[in-house]
């Protein structure tokens, strides 16, 4: 039962992680389509700095177990900040 209980917390940490990361990347692209309007409104020129569509999704990787400890021991560094 323990096992069970710790891998469903694992899948439920790994989907916030991944539910983050497209959070963050929403805002990113939205960051970028603001400084582009301004730039065009102060300049009167559009922005020539990349395309500016949305980036793609991606399908989840699997990730090795240093990387996975080295994001938790991240998450818990975030917590004691919290």
């Amino acid at each position: 039962a323990r096992i069970a209980f710790l891998q469903g917390e694992r899948k439920g940490q790994e989907n916030l992680k991944n539910d983050l990361v497209r959070r963050i990347k929403m805002l990113e692209y939205a960051l970028k389509q603001e400084r582009a309007k301004f730039h065009k409104l102060k300049y009167g020129v559009e922005l020539q700095q990349g395309d500016m569509r949305p980036p793609p999704e991606e399908p989840p990787v699997e990730t090795d177990p240093a990387e996975r400890a080295q994001w938790k021991q991240g998450r818990q560094l975030i917590k004691q900040y919290l």
